[in-house]
C-alpha cells in the first residue's frame, strides 16, 4: 500500500478495509472488483489508486491484515494464560482451536476470506499468502515438544494446517445454515475432539 494510505484517517481506512473485506470473501481474488470496492468504500476511482498500485497490491494488504487480526487475538489470548499453555501438541491445538472460533463467530467475513485465499490459482499470490500463514503458524506451535512424536514434527504440523482449512470451510458452511451461535461453536469443538481423538492414536510412541 502507498504512504497515503496511512495518512487518512482511521475512520476512513477502516471503511475501505471493510469494503475490501466485504468484496473479496464473497467473490475471491480473480472475480472480485475494485469498483464494487470503491461504490461500498464511497470514494472515488482515483482516490483508491492514491492508496495503491494494484488489486493485487490491494488484496494481499487485505489478506494480511485479516491474517493479522485472526493471530493477534489468538496471541493475546495464549499470553492472558501463557503459564498454561500445552507443550504438547495435540493439547495446544485443541486449546488455540477453542479460542479461534471465539474469534470466527465474532469476525465471519476474516475468516471468509481467509478460506477463499485456498482457491487462488496465481503462484505468486498464492506463494505471499502461504509464506505468511507459515510465519503466523510457527509461531504458535513451532515449539511444542517434539520427545514423544512418531513422525517429524513439520508433518504433523502439516497435517494441522490441512485440518485447520477443513474446519474453516465448515465453520462456514454451518454458518450459512443460519444455525444459532452455540450450535455451531459446539459443532466446531466436537469436529476438532473427533480429530485429536484419531490423531492420540497415530502420532504418539
Amino acid at each position: 500500500m502507498k504512504k497515503a494510505f496511512a495518512r487518512i484517517s482511521p475512520e476512513k481506512r477502516e471503511k475501505i478495509i471493510q469494503a475490501c473485506i466485504e468484496e473479496f470473501s464473497t467473490w475471491g481474488y480473480e472475480k472480485s472488483s475494485t469498483d464494487r470496492i470503491i461504490k461500498k468504500a464511497g470514494i472515488s476511482k482515483g482516490g483508491l489508486y492514491e492508496y495503491i498500485s494494484s488489486k493485487k497490491e490491494l488484496f494481499l494488504f487485505i489478506v494480511e491484515h485479516s491474517y493479522s487480526e485472526l493471530y493477534d487475538y489468538l496471541k493475546e489470548r495464549i499470553r492472558a494464560d501463557h503459564q498454561n499453555f500445552p507443550k504438547d501438541i495435540l493439547e495446544r491445538i485443541l486449546l488455540v482451536s477453542s479460542f479461534a472460533i471465539d474469534f470466527y463467530l465474532i469476525h465471519p467475513g476474516f475468516i471468509s476470506l481467509i478460506t477463499k485465499t485456498q482457491q487462488i490459482t496465481e503462484k505468486e499470490i498464492s506463494r505471499q499468502i502461504h509464506n505468511y500463514f507459515a510465519s503466523q503458524f510457527l509461531d504458535i506451535f513451532g515449539d511444542v515438544d517434539e520427545s514423544r512424536l512418531n513422525f517429524p514434527k513439520e508433518k504433523i504440523l502439516d497435517l494441522f494446517s490441512w485440518l485447520l482449512l477443513k474446519t474453516r470451510q465448515e465453520f462456514m458452511e454451518e454458518l450459512s445454515k443460519d444455525q444459532d451461535i452455540q450450535t455451531i461453536h459446539d459443532n466446531y469443538m466436537n469436529n476438532w475432539d473427533f480429530y485429536i481423538s484419531i490423531l492420540k492414536n497415530g502420532i504418539y510412541q
